[in-house]
């Protein structure tokens, strides 16, 4: 039951990450890339992205706050969630990022190259590393604050 309350936690945090870059790639225009990161990856492999980006996006997210509270269980900290997402957001920057064509942290990305409107266009790097980490520190800081509090176990009445 505490694996399915810790991947619901993770759940909150994807909604939060989707919805700022949802806003920012389809409302502003501000995002850094056309596409959010796991549908892109999806592209570069060649599979149509939707609707299986969301599920992806939303699988990592239940996921990875699983196996934060498979780890350190009702120990898990603001500390160790916004850790185990700095390695998820490393990740992205070293094997997912090269994938899709952004590069190391965006450095030497063919989708630099791109017109503004390809589905894989990536433009400064500074913005892709700055925003996918502040929203990577984000998804750990929920994962820390909350995933202890719903998964304390319940005082016994008497």
């Amino acid at each position: 039951m505490n694996l399915l309350k810790a991947g619901s936690v993770g759940l909150i945090g994807a909604l939060f990450i989707f919805v700022v870059m949802f806003i920012g790639v389809n409302v502003t225009g501000m995002a850094p890339f056309n596409l959010s990161p796991s549908a892109a990856f999806l592209a570069a492999l060649g599979i149509a992205p939707k609707p299986l980006a969301l599920l992806v996006h939303f699988g990592y997210g239940f996921v990875w706050a699983v196996i934060l509270y498979a780890i350190f269980g009702a120990r898990a900290t603001i500390s160790k969630a916004v850790g185990l997402a700095v390695v998820q957001w490393l990740l992205l920057m070293l094997v997912y990022g090269p994938t899709i064509g952004w590069g190391f942290f965006g450095i030497g990305a063919g989708g630099h190259d791109l017109p503004t409107d390809a589905p894989l266009y990536l433009g400064a790097s500074v913005k892709y590393v700055l925003l996918t980490l502040v929203l990577h520190l984000i998804y750990g800081l929920i994962n820390g604050a909350l995933i202890p509090r719903w998964t304390r176990p319940m005082p016994q009445r008497r």
